[in-house]
């Protein structure tokens, strides 16, 4: 019994050493395997429509690719990146070693999600898994709220970051309450699928968006872009933001007040982009002193793809087109997928490169260049496969396309994840 006091004490010590160890870099490039997890699992699902794997489940392998790609990829992410903008962590630096620790337990309550929604679907060890996460989500809100206070710096970078865990923990309300549906068995199909609306909203709209929006914001500051009114475009966003839900619901009978409130919230939305975008044109001389070629073209479309993002949501404001949208599958999927491949993703990626934080090599390049030919193959089957359905007029082999197009992302972030163990250019 000593000795197995001893050794357990051993194991923890040396589990404290490698993890005080981890530097801002090596938690990135963890949040990369993960992403390639998240496209091999991506891959299979759609291998699972071609092929017989009556040993996998798809239902339990679609929870299990959408609940990691949030928590154990994005989330992840960001937290890593956030954190060293408030504390001006480089990249082989480290971080302070209370958020050495939370970092670590979302990453094991995200693979505790992976492996158990992969397994079993919605069971015990999932459910526990999932609601981990969201502990580790509230002890991270908390903690980077006080040490903003602490620092003293009323940055607006620091008012894009507040709202944006003020809205990640409001996501997880849309999770309790269909938890609390499901054990209550009840099977109202409008108020289960608001639920998952106000998650992803919440998260897609609030905590990534805003998080990125932080990131941006302390770029500027640091290589001293101004944009216009930039403090009333935070508040147009942060405050239409939990408005914009009730996009998500417009199936829902609403009065016709509410709906105006909706319009407005969505113009205000769309003007204060036009006006964040007009900023960064006029700002464009001192970008290009300050971006890599690759960062660069990376962000070029990530504006791009958030601009369609705002003209889609602009379009939904007619209730007919809404309900239509959010009824089918294939649009639904492949605007999520607009969001977190296209927008999010490809903006981790490349502040990644703008901080640092990836080297710049050729393979890296190349790599990169992999990956968003497959986000834009991806997005184009999608959006065909949508109007398609729409249009009661089946394209043949879509299917097999979106398999290609799972397999080139998977072959792209492979090699991206592999270039970093070469030099720089």
């Amino acid at each position: 019994m000593h000795r197995k006091r001893q050794s357990i004490r051993s194991g923890r010590r040396g589990l404290m050493a490698a993890l005080g160890r981890i530097t801002v870099r090596q938690w990135l490039l963890l949040a990369l395997f993960n992403l390639l997890l998240v496209a091999a699992l991506g891959l299979l699902m759609r291998l699972k429509v071609l092929l017989p794997m009556p040993a996998i489940n798809q239902k339990f392998l679609l929870h299990a690719h959408s609940h990691f790609a949030f928590a154990g990829w994005v989330s992840h992410a960001l937290m890593v990146l956030v954190v060293a903008m408030i504390f001006n962590r480089q990249q082989h630096e480290k971080l302070p070693w209370r958020y050495q620790l939370t970092v670590f337990a979302n990453l094991l309550a995200s693979y505790g999600m992976l492996i158990s929604f992969f397994l079993q679907g919605y069971g015990l060890y999932s459910i526990v898994a999932s609601t981990a996460t969201v502990a580790v989500s509230y002890v991270f809100a908390v903690m980077c709220w006080r040490d903003m206070a602490i620092s003293g710096r009323h940055s607006l970078a620091f008012s894009w970051l507040r709202a944006a865990l003020l809205f990640l923990v409001l996501s997880s309300v849309g999770t309790f309450y269909l938890a609390h549906l499901m054990t209550s068995n009840n099977i109202d199909s409008r108020l289960q699928l608001a639920s998952v609306y106000f998650y992803l909203h919440f998260q897609y709209n609030g905590w990534f968006f805003f998080a990125c929006m932080a990131l941006v914001q302390h770029w500027f500051n640091r290589i001293g872009v101004s944009v216009n009114h930039p403090k009333t475009i935070f508040w147009l966003f942060a405050l239409t933001c939990p408005i914009n839900y009730l996009l998500s619901v417009l199936w829902w009978d609403m009065p016709a007040w509410l709906y105006v409130g909706v319009v407005v919230a969505v113009v205000a939305q769309s003007i204060a982009w036009a006006q964040w975008l007009r900023s960064c044109v006029v700002n464009r001389l001192v970008f290009g002193h300050s971006l890599t070629a690759v960062a660069k073209w990376l962000l070029i479309g990530v504006a791009t793809a958030a601009t369609i993002k705002f003209v889609l949501q602009g379009l939904s404001v007619i209730p007919s087109l809404s309900q239509l949208s959010y009824s089918f599958r294939p649009i639904v999927i492949g605007y999520l997928h607009l969001v977190l491949l296209a927008v999010i993703s490809l903006f981790i990626i490349a502040y990644s490169y703008i901080v640092g934080v990836l080297q710049i090599n050729r393979l890296a390049i190349t790599s990169t260049t992999v990956f968003v030919a497959g986000v834009i193959l991806n997005e184009l089957l999608l959006m065909a496969q949508g109007i398609s359905g729409l249009a009661l007029t089946p394209i043949h082999h879509v299917p097999l396309l979106l398999a290609v197009a799972a397999g080139v992302l998977l072959v792209g972030i492979v090699g991206l994840l592999w270039s970093q163990r070469h030099k720089r250019l």
